[in-house]
């Protein structure tokens, strides 16, 4: 768990957050517009997500050793390359592809799927765990990464986010993550004996796809982020039009790294009384509730209730996603089901602010609002009459008995 802890803050710490930072000084050397550097980061969003479901398989039947190995080191050799460019096709392909195939082999998807292998009864508070420490990539890359650049210039502060991918995340996806731990005669939660919780427990892919959970699951979720995006990318704005400074603004929606923290933390403690699929029908509810106090917020207090709020149900989506996969699916396909449901809620999140976005230009904010809290709210309905199995695995083995 260190060690996915450690590399998943590199992950992200050096791509996801170090972008933003990289925007204003190489617009200001190279004469570049925001937005056609920009799209070099929507470009990496795309790829990553095509290459994720495409390698879903590959995860699956080789495990994840080989693939986060080659993802930090791609991701490695992008970044000190995107130090030297001069073209703008050079950055958006170096960006798009290279640090695209990088996160996909790299990001959660790919090490929840370690966790879902070495873990069965402690798997939430795994998943809480991880998670919590790959929010640390915020408060940690966000100061670390300025200081560089402001020292050293964007070039160099990018080299040396690169040598800390090859020197760090590198060396510690080939030597210590493993695939199964039935490979090294261990099992899964170190437990003495052999359980139920093997590689060859639950559905298959083609099972998954077939049945009513998955599409079930994966419609609450893309509701949920068809929302939440919206909402992350027209905060900041919606503030600024109420009245806030804009370096107000985002100083306080910028606290939404820390308070992700104990809404994982949640998950952990509360996983092992509470089944995961209530605690993420709870967890969106409370996402519609944020927004409601951001809509009408009427003072900063309200504001810092929406962070609070808002910011620890969302924050406890993520462990709970991967653990509910778990539950539903178990391990045999759980990387490529994983990568499927991703690529489908990723659709949703990326029309989400495109929905938004017309109705504030037609109608102002407040309609937009009303449409993420009906999505949030439906979300949790639809999890709520979600009809779940506490033990997923005899769930399969009753479809391989009908074949």
């Amino acid at each position: 768990m260190a060690t996915l802890g450690v590399t998943t803050i590199i992950s992200y710490g050096t791509s996801q957050y170090l972008f933003g930072l990289l925007v204003s000084p190489i617009a200001l050397e190279l004469g570049w517009s925001n937005a056609a550097i920009g799209a070099a980061y929507s470009g990496t969003v795309l790829v990553s997500g095509i290459a994720g479901l495409a390698l879903g398989r590959a995860l699956d039947r080789f495990g994840a050793r080989v693939l986060m190995s080659l993802g930090s080191l791609i991701g490695g050799l992008s970044l000190i390359a995107i130090a030297s460019v001069h073209s703008l096709v050079a950055f958006d392909l170096l960006w798009t592809v290279g640090m695209g195939v990088g996160t996909a082999l790299t990001y959660y998807p790919v090490s929840f799927t370690v966790v879902a292998n070495w873990f069965d009864r402690q798997r939430a508070q795994a998943l809480a765990l991880l998670t919590f420490l790959g929010a640390l990539a915020s408060p940690f890359f966000y100061p670390l990464a300025g200081l560089a650049i402001a020292a050293f210039g964007w070039r160099q502060a990018v080299i040396l986010m690169g040598a800390s991918q090859l020197l760090v995340a590198f060396p510690l996806h080939a030597l210590v993550v493993r695939r199964h731990p039935e490979d090294h005669g261990l099992h899964p939660d170190g437990a003495a004996e052999r359980s139920d919780w093997t590689p060859e427990s639950g559905l298959g892919f083609a099972g998954a796809m077939r049945g009513g959970a998955f599409w079930t699951l994966t419609g609450a979720l893309s509701l949920a982020y068809f929302a939440s995006t919206a909402i992350l990318l027209q905060h900041v704005a919606y503030l600024i039009a109420r009245g806030y400074a804009p370096a107000l603004a985002a100083t306080l929606v910028g606290f939404f790294g820390i308070v992700y923290l104990p809404g994982r933390w949640l998950v952990a403690v509360a996983g092992k009384r509470v089944s995961s699929t209530t605690l993420l029908a709870i967890a969106f509810l409370m996402e519609a509730a944020g927004i409601a106090l951001l809509a009408f917020a009427k003072s900063i207090w309200w504001v810092g209730a929406y962070v609070l709020v808002f910011g620890i149900a969302y924050g406890a989506t993520a462990p709970l996603r991967g653990a509910i996969v778990a539950e539903r699916f178990g391990r045999r396909a759980y990387g490529t089901i994983f990568a499927t449901q991703n690529a489908i809620v990723g659709v949703f999140a990326a029309l989400g602010p495109i929905a938004a976005g017309h109705l504030i230009d037609v109608s102002g904010y407040l309609p937009a609002f009303y449409l993420c809290i009906a999505a949030c709210s439906a979300a949790a309905i639809v999890l709520a009459w979600t009809r779940t199995s506490n033990h997923p695995r005899s769930e399969a083995q009753i479809q391989t008995s009908r074949r």
